[in-house]
């Protein structure tokens, strides 16, 4: 993610050559390479070029290229093992406080994650030196660790109403029954009893953070192997085959009803009681139902029934079971070699081939639960009224009345497949012209020139079952959607190196560099990319440098061809226009009816904001959204101007260092209108582009149940933003020799200040700011400052000791700055700023002897935990913190590399 311009904008290479989609997965809008599939026993070098560079390497190069360069002819055999666990101490007294009632306290010391790899490498020279084949083998497997094995994970930190400070809560999706009045209860015993009610069973508030992982269990195996051989001077064939499988298997909080029914006739999104249902007790009955509603339903079961909103945990049946599996083939086949004394050429045909397998197992049916909650007959010999024969009816309504029985007749499975093809025809002839006696006059070296053209074909399958496809799985976030369609493109480029002056009084070397690129593609069209560098180094010590570049993305199959769909996000996680309980209290819309009538609301939904108000609140801070592809989309487009220096002086020989000043502009940026801007801009301004983005049900609420009947906020993708990012990067390298048999220090240091980040959400909107902000509408965090440092003492003995230290600057929250569009109109102190955080790590290696290398060391050092921010910023269903930071504590590993 260079730049922080978002990881589908970097373009990953191996050995120069694209690497493919890792995930066909509908759901995942922000498709990129999968870097498990590389091996990094196999790692020679990477190569990190930052700035836009499309024309020499194509789409997607927007904030820079990683290139990783494969060993080529390794000989003899090495083995490498790494086993690493961390070690944790919780200690937190601040979160183990809120720790109290349905919330256990998570104390003490723990140690977890254990991850084991272990990879071989065999190589031989063929041909008598004249080529080499290597071959890999890896396995890797690592165990889970919970949000709640960490005390600061251990419940989710909801906001209090003065955004002061944070208390334990829990998702009301676990015991939770809402009438048409807005009165809400909670199921004890067998009495419809005010929510929230203390030791119920499921509790009051459910706490998934049991259920929530950090570091998912995995596995992965790869495999694979490169060749080549010189068979001439002008023919020396290649070839390159990997494959790759992880699988990963987590289980998720248990299944249940969220709130949400997209079944339901009436279009409220909510579960019908009949008003007979023998398992309802008389006081129950007389809560929810009319005496009228009681007397025709017991005449005709389910002729009368009670539009409840329910929220109620599956604690009996236990957790979700999600699998996921990924298998990955890539091969590659070419040939290179001289064309003459001035030319060299390379032609390759590279095949890409992912595939990918779900399976989501122990989720509730809707259907299923809409007839178990019709029932008639009595209480000792309750009968489903529909649905006969497969159905049970269920008991939620008395503690410790739900059988095995009654919850195995609601379970329904979901499963997903899919695929990503890509294909590519490349080939290219680099000429160097000054065999032809073509250069400058004042140059010692000729120009260079390299022509050439690719053709890429991809193709993505995405196809979840009828289940997932239907949306009646409770708990999957809405119906998934399925694509099979394709996008190809043909590209033709030339770069041209020309040394101006050489060895000249004051001009070492002054080099020119331009590059162009047609890109045609089959959706997009045409387009074109160029880039021109100038160096210039006065002498030996010092090289100046700058370039223009204009690159682009294209936009992926995903974002083309995803069809319009149903789901849930937390970019708004809570209506301004509706009440909120928090805990016992009813907290008033903190929008005005003004605004809100902007929106969409009623008069009469609106009330007084608060108890007279009858809009249905989102749900576990998740409002609806219809998200879906665009066919209409154009490529992004971005102009990037570095300017730089590299400075590594003849008078201190073992120092190297660059400083590089960046800004990227980027137009066309395939995005959505952010839901929380769309929301605040259509409070504040009434402007119909935005509010005409939010679609309520009948019933005023965001949080709806369809597609059909409203409730969402529109995110579908289109050419809306604009960005621009500007920076400094420093990077230095010293090499301290000591005195005697010391040894020597050597020192590394990598950083960046990031001098702005501005965002602009639609043409002609206002622009806003990023840089050293954290939140909601600015999503990543964006210190002004952060900086990796390594101290190195390399000792005669073969022994290194090594420390490092990486540092994140303070960042502060975005809506509570001055900024109308960042701002949400209130003040939040506890998460107003984190501040700068600081790791330490300690590793040592020791070659015991030519062939036998150990490793050992410590990352985290002092166990530092990460900083809090509230759910309100970081959304449901993470621990509290940003994965920016380090999540899981002490780590301790020990590894080995023996070579033959």
């Amino acid at each position: 993610n260079l730049r922080g311009l978002g990881i589908q904008r970097t373009l990953v290479l191996v050995n120069g050559r694209r690497l493919g989609t890792g995930d066909p997965n509908t759901a995942n809008p922000n498709s990129s390479p999968d870097l498990d599939q590389i091996p990094a026993a196999m790692i020679e070098r990477v190569e990190v070029v930052t700035g836009g560079a499309s024309a020499v390497y194509g789409s997607d190069a927007i904030a820079g290229v990683v290139n990783f360069i494969l060993k080529k002819n390794f000989e003899g055999v090495q083995i490498d093992g790494q086993i690493g666990e961390y070690f944790h101490d919780n200690s937190n007294d601040y979160i183990q406080s809120l720790q109290t009632g349905d919330f256990d306290r998570v104390s003490g010391s723990t140690h977890d994650g254990r991850s084991t790899n272990f990879n071989i490498l065999l190589g031989s020279n063929i041909a008598d030196g004249a080529g080499n084949v290597t071959a890999y083998m890896g396995y890797m497997k690592s165990d889970p660790v919970a949000s709640a094995d960490r005390d600061f994970g251990g419940c989710q930190l909801n906001l209090n109403t003065t955004k002061t400070g944070v208390r334990c809560a829990g998702s009301a999706n676990s015991n939770f029954f809402s009438t048409a009045d807005g009165s809400a209860y909670t199921v004890a015993g067998d009495q419809f009893m005010p929510w929230p009610q203390s030791g119920t069973s499921p509790p009051a508030e459910f706490n998934s953070q049991p259920y929530i992982y950090m570091s998912r269990a995995n596995q992965r195996y790869l495999g694979g192997f490169m060749a080549h051989v010189d068979v001439n001077d002008h023919v020396k064939p290649y070839a390159e085959f990997g494959f790759m499988n992880d699988k990963t298997d987590i289980t998720v909080a248990p299944s249940g009803l969220f709130q949400q029914n997209p079944f339901d006739p009436t279009g409220n999104g909510n579960f019908n009681i009949n008003c007979s249902n023998p398992l309802l007790s008389a006081q129950q009955r007389a809560t929810i139902c009319t005496p009228q509603q009681i007397i025709d339903d017991t005449a005709n079961p389910g002729s009368a029934s009670a539009n409840i909103n329910i929220g109620r945990r599956n604690i009996e049946g236990g957790g979700r079971e999600n699998f996921w599996e990924h298998t990955n083939y890539r091969a590659v086949v070419g040939t290179t070699g001289d064309i003459g004394n001035a030319w060299q050429y390379d032609a390759y045909g590279q095949y890409y081939y992912t595939t990918m397998f779900n399976s989501n197992e122990k989720y509730l049916s809707y259907a299923a639960v809409n007839d178990a909650l019709q029932v008639t007959g009595t209480a000792a010999d309750p009968v489903c009224i529909s649905g006969a024969g497969s159905c049970v009816p269920w008991n939620i309504f008395t503690e410790g009345a739900v059988t095995p029985a009654q919850v195995d007749s609601l379970y329904t499975s979901g499963t997903s497949r899919g695929s990503v093809t890509q294909r590519t025809i490349h080939a290219d002839v680099t000429g160097d012209l000054g065999e032809y006696g073509i250069k400058f006059p004042g140059a010692a070296d000729g120009i260079a020139v390299n022509v050439g053209f690719e053709h890429r074909n991809e193709r993505l399958s995405f196809k979840p079952d009828a289940a997932e496809l239907s949306g009646d799985i409770s708990g999957l976030g809405g119906a998934s959607v399925a694509i099979d369609n394709s996008d190809s493109v043909k590209e033709g480029f030339v770069e041209l190196r020309a040394p101006l002056l050489q060895d000249r009084p004051g001009v070492k070397d002054l080099v020119v560099d331009a590059g162009y690129r047609r890109s045609d593609y089959e959706l997009a069209g045409g387009i074109n990319t160029y880039k021109f560098e100038v160096q210039y180094a006065p002498v030996v010590d010092v090289r100046f440098r700058g370039s223009y570049q204009h690159a682009i993305r294209a936009p992926n199959i995903i974002e083309l061809f995803t069809p319009q769909a149903f789901a849930f996000g937390d970019t708004v996680g809570i209506d301004p226009c509706a009440p909120t309980r928090v805990g016992n209290d009813l907290v008033p819309a903190t929008a005005s009816l003004a605004d809100c009538l902007r929106t969409g609301v009623t008069e009469a939904q609106y009330g007084d904001g608060s108890t007279t108000n009858t809009i249905k609140q989102c749900v576990a801070g998740q409002c609806a959204e219809l998200k879906g592809g665009n066919t209409e989309l154009k490529p992004e487009e971005a102009d990037s101007i570095t300017l730089g220096l590299t400075f590594a002086p003849s008078f201190l020989p073992n120092l190297t260092a660059s400083v590089d000043y960046y800004r990227i502009k980027l137009e066309n940026v395939v995005d959505v209108l952010r839901a929380s801007t769309i929301m605040q801009e259509c409070l504040s301004t009434g402007s119909s582009l935005y509010c005409s983005q939010i679609v309520r049900t009948s019933a005023g609420s965001i949080y709806g149940s369809s597609v059909e009947t409203g409730g969402y906020i529109m995110q579908v993708n289109r050419n809306v933003a604009a960005r621009e990012v500007r920076g400094i990067d420093l990077q230095a390298n010293y090499k301290l020799d000591l005195p005697g048999s010391l040894g020597s220090l050597m020192f590394a240091l990598a950083g960046t200040n990031l001098l702005k980040d501005a965002k602009t959400p639609y043409p002609d909107a206002h622009t806003y700011d990023c840089a050293g902000l954290y939140g909601k509408t600015c999503q990543t965090l964006n210190p002004h400052w952060r900086h990796n440092l390594r101290v190195s003492w390399v000792l005669p003995s073969d022994v290194e000791i090594s420390a490092y230290w990486r540092y994140i600057g303070a960042v502060k929250l975005d809506s509570n700055t001055s900024d109308q569009t960042l701002s949400d109109g209130s003040y939040n102190a506890f998460d107003a700023e984190i501040g700068a955080q600081n790791y330490f790590d300690l590793a040592a290696s020791w070659d015991v002897v030519e062939y036998l290398q150990l490793r050992a060391g410590i990352n985290n050092i002092v166990d530092k935990d990460p900083p809090l921010v509230s759910s309100t910023v970081s959304g449901t269903g993470l621990p509290n913190t940003y994965p920016t930071y380090d999540m899981l504590g002490r780590q301790v590993f020990a590894a080995f590399t023996a070579k033959f």
